[in-house]
């Protein structure tokens, strides 16, 4: 089943790679009269050097080899990023460096805690590899809520952008911080294909929510998410950062995302203000 599902997550991404790449782009010719969005599988197949067939049978999520020349093909005929093209050669097994499986404590190092409470008027917090958020410091404590009291996918980075209110009516800029968070998950999906807890969060958010059903559909991928975050604070009014997400270290399943005030804002400002008067 995990194998079918990596497969299908792979022939699902090249049909939306190829449905944006214009025949003008690939150096084709096109009629007016051109039903098709994007390349036809025949038009990929020839310009990558493949047999229809092969790549028929690879879009189709059959259970075909495929060899790192022809992804290196692909990539070129698709004109894949360099996120996609490692999320491409993930999904095909080129890259042997799949996460392995293994159980979610709920704790991180106590080392993590204190640069979290070092950092500050900076909120900033630690996820799991299933994207739970485990620890933070007290100004991200302030600007979120009370996740203490958070159950179960309340505590869930995706769930709580997608499901909550409160993060739709926080974040002034939630169509843009969300598509970049959904495109950074869909790379660690991939990466733990093989976690049916991924699968059955995806399920219901698909769902539940109409901007995830609408994303994910796209396909969108990213290695990192970085980028601005405008929130709408009741007690502060506007407050603007620029956010990092960092894995931990390459052997751990910890992230850490940290929101730096953006200057000439008066983001740091008004959260020392807040913070002063808690």
């Amino acid at each position: 089943m995990n194998s079918e599902r990596r497969r299908k997550e792979l022939g699902d991404f090249l049909r939306t790679r190829r449905s944006r790449v214009s025949p003008y782009e690939a150096g084709l010719q096109s009629s007016s009269r051109r039903r098709t969005p994007g390349l036809r599988r025949e038009e990929v197949a020839s310009l990558s050097g493949i047999s229809l067939p092969w790549y028929t049978a690879l879009e189709q999520g059959r259970d075909i080899q495929v060899s790192e020349q022809v992804l290196e093909s692909l990539v070129r005929t698709l004109r894949l990023s360099r996120d996609e093209r490692n999320y491409l050669f993930m999904l095909a097994k080129a890259n042997p460096a799949v996460a392995p499986i293994k159980e979610v404590d709920g704790s991180i190092p106590p080392a993590l805690k204190q640069i979290l409470d070092r950092l500050g008027t900076y909120p900033a917090f630690v996820v799991d590899r299933r994207w739970n958020v485990l620890a933070w410091n007290k100004t991200a404590g302030t600007l979120c809520g009370d996740l203490e009291q958070a159950k179960e996918l309340e505590r869930n980075l995706l769930w709580r952008t997608f499901m909550m209110e409160v993060s739709k009516d926080r974040i002034v800029n939630w169509e843009n911080v969300s598509a970049m968070l959904l495109a950074h998950f869909r790379n660690r999906y991939a990466m733990y294909i093989n976690d049916g807890w991924y699968q059955d969060l995806v399920c219901k958010l698909h769902g539940h929510s109409e901007p995830f059903r609408t994303w994910w559909e796209r396909h969108e991928v990213a290695g990192n998410s970085e980028g601005d975050q405008v929130l709408n604070h009741p007690e502060t009014g506007l407050l603007s950062f620029h956010y990092n997400t960092f894995m931990v270290s390459e052997s751990s399943d910890y992230l850490m995302r940290v929101y730096t005030p953006i200057e000439n804002t008066g983001t740091e400002e008004k959260i020392e203000a807040l913070l002063g008067a808690l």
